[in-house]
C-alpha cells in the first residue's frame, strides 16, 4: 500500500505544471564590460553602425540633435519598456503570486522614464491591436527550460540607441529571453519594427545579482528650462534633411563605409567584413573612447601606449607613456 501511494504521488508530481523553472527575484547591478559606451555616455552622434535601419528610420535619426531631449515636453516623456537594454541602471525583479503561492506574473521594475513591465504567466492573450499602449507595454511569458521567454507588444515609441536618435516605433514587438546563471542575469531582446527597421534588432546584456543593490523605483522627473533661448518660442531643435553635420562622423573619423555607418542591414553579417577587407583602412590613432572597460576602472588592459580618453573623462594609465599621435 505504501509503495502504491508513493507511486501515485510521484505521478501527480510529474504531471503538475511548472509554475517557475528558476528564481529571478532580486536586484541586479549592470556589468558594462563590453558595452559601457552604449549604456553609459552613449554612442557618437551619427553612429548608426550595427543597426538594420529602414530608409524611414535613417531619415528620422538624421533629424536628431542632442538638445532635443532638453525641451520641456520631452524631458519626462515615457519611453518603451525595453529601453533598459541601452541604459546604465540596474534591474529589480519580483514575482506576483496568487493565493496558492503560484507565480502569475514576473515584474521588471520601472523608473521615472519607464513603467513597470509585468510579464503575465497565466496564459492570458494579448489585447487588441487598438488597445492603449501603457508605459510598460503588455507582456506574456513562458518557461523554456531555465529561460523565461517573453512576448511584448503595445509599447511606447522610443529612441533605441542611447543618445543618437535611432528611433523605434510603437508598432515594435519584442521577444525577450531572460536567463539566470548563478548570480549572472542575461537578457536578450529581439526587436521587430515594421516602421524603422528592416530586420530584427538583437541586443544581449548582462547584470549581476547584488543583494546590497538599491534598484528602487524612487525618483521623480522634474522639468526645467534647459535651453532659455527656446522658452515660449514653440521651436523644436532638429536638423533639416541633408544638413546634419554629424552625418559623416563615422566615415570621417573611423573610415567606415557609408552603408556601415548609416545602418544598412548588409553590414551586420560576417560576409560584409570579407567584402570590405581589401578597402578598409583602420584609423591611425584613437582620439575618443579609447578606453576599454578595464582601463576605465584604472587597470591596464586596453590598447597599448594610448592615453585613455573617454570623452570628458581623461586618465593616463599608470606605467604607460603617452603616445604623441593620440589624445
Amino acid at each position: 500500500m505504501i509503495r502504491i501511494f508513493t507511486f501515485v504521488c510521484a505521478l501527480l508530481t510529474m504531471s503538475a505544471p511548472a509554475f517557475a523553472q528558476f528564481e529571478l527575484t532580486g536586484s541586479y547591478a549592470p556589468r558594462l564590460y563590453e558595452d559601457y559606451i552604449e549604456r553609459g555616455p552613449g554612442s557618437d552622434l551619427g553612429d548608426y553602425s550595427g543597426m538594420p535601419l529602414s530608409d524611414e528610420g535613417r531619415a528620422k535619426a538624421l533629424l536628431y540633435t542632442s538638445n532635443l531631449p532638453s525641451i520641456f515636453e520631452r524631458q519626462c516623456l515615457a519611453q518603451s519598456s525595453m529601453v533598459f537594454q541601452y541604459r546604465p541602471r540596474g534591474l529589480k525583479i519580483w514575482p506576483e503570486v496568487d493565493e496558492l503561492g503560484h507565480v502569475i506574473a514576473w515584474i521588471l521594475g520601472g523608473d521615472n522614464l519607464r513603467g513597470e513591465t509585468k510579464i503575465w504567466m497565466d496564459g492570458r492573450p494579448h489585447p487588441s491591436a487598438n488597445a492603449p499602449h501603457p508605459t510598460g507595454g503588455f507582456s506574456t511569458g513562458k518557461w523554456d527550460g531555465d529561460t523565461l521567454t517573453v512576448k511584448t507588444t503595445h509599447v511606447k515609441t522610443a529612441w533605441i540607441r542611447r543618445g543618437v536618435g535611432i528611433p523605434g516605433s510603437d508598432q515594435s514587438t519584442y521577444t525577450v529571453h531572460i536567463t539566470r546563471h548563478d548570480d549572472l542575469l542575461t537578457v536578450t531582446t529581439v526587436q521587430n519594427d515594421p516602421v524603422y527597421l528592416t530586420e530584427p534588432h538583437v541586443v544581449t546584456r548582462v547584470w549581476q545579482y547584488d543583494p546590497r543593490g538599491d534598484q528602487s523605483e524612487a525618483g521623480i522627473c522634474v522639468t526645467a528650462n534647459e535651453i532659455p533661448r527656446l522658452e515660449d518660442t514653440g521651436n523644436v531643435p532638429h536638423y533639416l534633411p541633408g544638413v546634419n553635420p554629424e552625418a559623416d562622423h563615422m566615415i570621417r573619423n573611423y573610415n567606415l563605409p557609408r552603408e556601415a555607418a548609416m545602418g544598412y542591414a548588409e553590414s551586420l553579417y560576417p560576409e560584409y567584413r570579407k567584402k570590405i577587407k581589401s578597402v578598409y583602412t583602420p584609423p591611425a590613432a584613437c582620439d575618443r573612447y579609447c578606453c576599454g572597460w578595464i582601463e576605465r576602472q584604472g587597470r591596464p588592459g586596453g590598447a597599448p601606449n594610448l592615453t585613455c580618453n573617454d570623452g570628458g573623462f581623461k586618465q593616463l594609465i599608470p606605467g604607460r607613456k603617452p603616445n604623441p599621435a593620440s589624445n
